[in-house]
């Protein structure tokens, strides 16, 4: 049994070190770490008694963990809408990746244990910082090229696409920063230190305008939960913005309605996409497939001749639109779930550190949400596993106090 859980674990480490770095061309490489776990799950099921008991008791008791539950009800909506989807084997195979990170979820929270959950957690704070020292190497390259740092120059560091580094960066910023106030440790406060400052190096220079917006509105979260001069946080970032050349440009484009049309025609296109398939929808990662359909017949919201829209730019259409009403419930129960959760956790206050962390953990969660109201990250199989592993982390913890593994 001993053996059997130190190598799920070293698969796991393997994993959260590899999946932000591998390109997604090459998600094997990432992926194959997945199946061996699911693989080692499945003889472990087979061959140890007391693996099969603690599968059978967190079936009985899968209601308790409500973010999980959700989830499971969420990703099976996925697969009932391939009965709907023109493509189904799109449909099937984006549904087997969300199951692959929904595993990847399980195995944080039940498969670890508290030493086991510090390796990790570390390794993860520990590959977000190493994707800023890339973004430095980047920025230093690009000027070193002779080229200037403005608004058509966007860093992607390891993460491939700018407003995918702009997500991932988001999702671990708030839980460093909230480490570097709470930790007394010099140490760990220089380390923390540096890390949201290159964390903040990858949102400033992914120039994404929605990671922007939410960095703002994460410090408003921040000191409703933890502290109320972070509030003065939140009127000092804009400044900081608008001191940048490229970022000021990037943030007066939030309110440039020529540079927001495009998206206003794709929701168009989406919302007439809701009133044909309002109850089941289209099927899952089917909006694609439809909307070359649909910009035929509706040619004054066409974006621009050839272009195909991969998503609707708002997570709550794409999930009324692919997977219909019953998609849109469930979706909302997992965020409700996962703030319920979350929250509960912080007001035990059992550990100081903990709390902290989950307080990082719940902003962080809340910001990704309102980024995707611009734009959806469900796509990016990156950032979707790091908002599996960040609340898989949090999950953990909440397991492991309530079952009094750590105080």
């Amino acid at each position: 049994m001993k053996i059997y859980q130190r190598l799920v674990n070293i698969l796991l480490l393997v994993y959260i070190i590899l999946y932000p770095i591998i390109p997604t061309t090459r998600s094997f490489a990432s992926d194959i770490i997945i199946y061996i776990l699911i693989l080692l799950q499945i003889i472990g099921f087979i061959f140890i008694k007391k693996e099969r008991d603690s599968i059978f008791n967190l079936i009985i008791n899968l209601f308790n963990d409500k973010i999980f539950f959700t989830l499971i009800l969420l990703n099976l909506a996925m697969y009932l809408s391939t009965f709907v989807a023109t493509d189904i084997r799109t449909t099937v195979t984006h549904s087997i990746r969300f199951t692959m990170y929904i595993f990847i979820f399980y195995c944080i929270s039940y498969k670890t244990t508290a030493k086991d959950h510090r390796i990790l957690f570390n390794t993860f704070i520990s590959l977000a910082t190493l994707s800023g020292i890339y973004t430095v190497i980047q920025l230093i390259y690009t000027i070193h090229l002779g080229y200037s740092i403005d608004k058509t120059i966007r860093m992607s560091s390891f993460l491939e696409n700018p407003n995918n580094l702009a997500a991932y960066s988001i999702l671990a910023f708030f839980i460093v920063i909230i480490l570097l106030i709470s930790t007394k440790k010099l140490a760990y406060k220089l380390f923390y230190g540096l890390s949201s400052v290159l964390l903040l190096i990858n949102i400033m220079f992914s120039q994404s305008r929605n990671a922007l917006i939410a960095i703002v509105i994460g410090a408003f979260i921040i000191a409703v939960l933890y502290d109320k001069r972070f509030i003065i946080l939140s009127f000092i970032l804009p400044v900081i913005f608008l001191i940048i050349p490229s970022i000021r440009s990037r943030v007066f484009q939030i309110f440039d309605m020529s540079q927001n049309s495009s998206r206003f025609k794709i929701w168009n296109i989406d919302w007439l996409m809701i009133k044909d398939y309002p109850l089941a929808g289209i099927g899952y990662e089917n909006f694609s497939v439809q909307y070359p359909l649909y910009t035929a017949k509706n040619p004054n919201f066409i974006v621009e001749n050839g272009y195909i829209a991969i998503h609707p730019h708002n997570i709550f259409l794409k999930i009324q639109t692919e997977l219909g009403i019953i998609g849109s419930i469930l979706f909302i129960s997992f965020i409700i779930a996962t703030i319920i959760t979350l929250y509960k956790l912080i007001k035990s206050k059992r550990n100081k550190i903990y709390s902290s962390i989950t307080i990082g953990v719940l902003t962080s969660f809340v910001t990704f949400i309102f980024m995707n109201l611009l734009d959806c990250y469900l796509n990016s199989p990156k950032v979707l596993a790091t908002l599996f592993v960040i609340l898989a982390l949090a999950n953990s913890l909440r397991i492991k106090i309530n079952s009094k593994i750590i105080d």
